[in-house]
């Protein structure tokens, strides 16, 4: 084994031990069939055989070391087209769930929690805001900043605001800032996006605006870099954005090759039917993703935990367990009966993966309850190895929209150093928590 492979699975043994068991109930079936087990990247990648591509290299071992920003630039000096795509998506999806962020906590700061010393140019950050999350009341802002002495707040108002009069194509380039990015493949700019100051109204003092288009214009800069980096991976790089792209984009159920090892390694998805799955649900299209029950593990699980018409929480908690133990066994089998250090860590992707897919197929059913349990079940095991900076995101985006400033605010500190300019989200976070604080009666506690 290659020093830089068991330098990680060491380390990976190491940061294992104080997780969750999860441990399956006995006598319970597990709805995943064993051929579908046997086809997980898990699975294939016990033998060292079908791991040897990915062992030893810069951008692998800084993705499993956490270093998830120093892979892009990895790749790019490896030559390795599909690495720098994936990495780019990942990117593309981790600023989109940014962006989202910002907006909901905009919405509320300077929506339902609008104050009259608040700088005329928030009526551009709510109107952005509501733009960007499908919001036609929100929206209406565009436009009315008034008579703003921040001159950029004031380009970008109207800019868009003439966008959204045209009924333009949902994908603005000047508006959103996206000329001004520069950068080349593999890099992480964010063409000093940073938040602005704006004087407040009638008080002394300023506060920081974060604008969320900037955001929108860094995700949609790296997903032009990952099409230009493996154009044959275009409808992967697709169903891969689709749970995570804007309200007001349109989900895209790409049709074309599936998912390759490089896209499935280390992922929330055990195989190319998972990712195609979630693409669907995203979608909403649930009779075409429910078919998947033969290929997708994820499928099977929503398969059997629906028989009574409702998504059953517990049943998925415990699908999501036997899979995880399903193909650590099988991992074993295939490394000739032996288990090894880091079957356990490769398989808890799966884990999490169930968890997090599921959440996503209750919500596109309209069960929210379900989503939500599932979603912070999905959270707990987001923990060492397999965290992932895009679903973190995804859940303080959640998080903002329900006025859950802590842990959004928590989320976000543990991804600055992962993620140039994400400082533009925390801006309005701040505010948002700020004014919770203030206007929570004395003794109740803050979310």
């Amino acid at each position: 084994m290659k020093a830089g492979m068991l330098s990680l699975l060491v380390t990976l043994v190491a940061c294992s031990s104080d997780e969750v068991t999860g441990a399956p109930v006995p006598g319970v079936v597990t709805a995943v069939p064993d051929a579908v087990v046997a086809a997980t990247w898990q699975v294939r990648m016990a033998k060292a055989e079908v791991r040897a591509p990915f062992e030893g290299r810069a951008s692998w071992v800084a993705w499993y070391e956490g270093r998830r920003n120093e892979a892009p630039a990895a790749f790019a000096s490896e030559s390795d087209p599909a690495g720098l795509a994936r990495a780019h998506t990942e990117y593309a999806a981790i600023y989109r769930q940014s962006a989202l962020l910002a907006a909901n906590a905009i919405l509320q700061v300077y929506g339902a929690d609008r104050q009259e010393s608040d700088p005329a140019e928030t009526a551009y950050l709510l109107g952005i805001a509501g733009t960007l999350t499908a919001r036609p009341e929100n929206a209406a802002s565009l436009g009315q900043s008034g008579k703003s002495t921040v001159a950029e707040i004031a380009r970008r108002d109207a800019a868009w605001a003439a966008w959204s009069a045209a009924k333009a194509t949902p994908y603005p380039d000047e508006p959103a800032g996206l000329a001004a990015i520069t950068g080349a493949p593999g890099e992480l700019p964010t063409a000093g996006f940073a938040p602005i100051p704006l004087p407040l109204v009638g008080e002394p003092g300023q506060v920081a605006a974060g604008d969320p288009g900037e955001l929108y214009a860094l995700s949609r800069w790296h997903e032009a870099r990952a099409r230009e980096a493996d154009p044959t991976a275009v409808a992967v790089i697709d169903q891969f954005l689709d749970p995570f792209r804007l309200p007001f984009e349109a989900k895209i159920k790409p049709e074309g090759a599936p998912a390759t090892d490089t896209w499935l390694f280390m992922s929330a998805y055990t195989s190319a039917a998972d990712m195609q799955f979630v693409s669907l649900v995203s979608a909403g299209d649930l009779a075409a993703a429910e078919a998947l029950a033969d290929r997708s593990g994820y499928a099977a699980v929503a398969k059997a935990c629906t028989t009574t018409g409702k998504v059953d929480v517990d049943c998925v908690i415990e699908q999501g367990a036997r899979f995880g133990s399903a193909i650590e066994d099988a991992m074993a089998a295939a490394n000739g009966g032996a288990g090894d250090g880091f079957h356990r860590p490769f398989s808890d992707y799966a884990r999490a993966g169930v968890l997090r897919a599921l959440d996503l197929y209750a919500r596109a059913r309209g069960e929210d309850e379900s989503s939500g349990i599932l979603r912070i079940n999905a959270y707990d095991r987001n923990i060492n190895h397999a965290v992932d900076p895009v679903f973190i995101l995804f859940l303080g985006a959640w998080d903002a929209g329900n006025r859950n400033t802590t842990r959004a605010t928590e989320l976000v500190h543990q991804n600055l150093r992962l993620v140039p300019g994400l400082e533009v989200a925390r801006a309005p976070l701040d505010a948002l928590h700020i004014r919770l604080s203030r206007n929570a009666a004395p003794g109740v506690p803050m979310h």
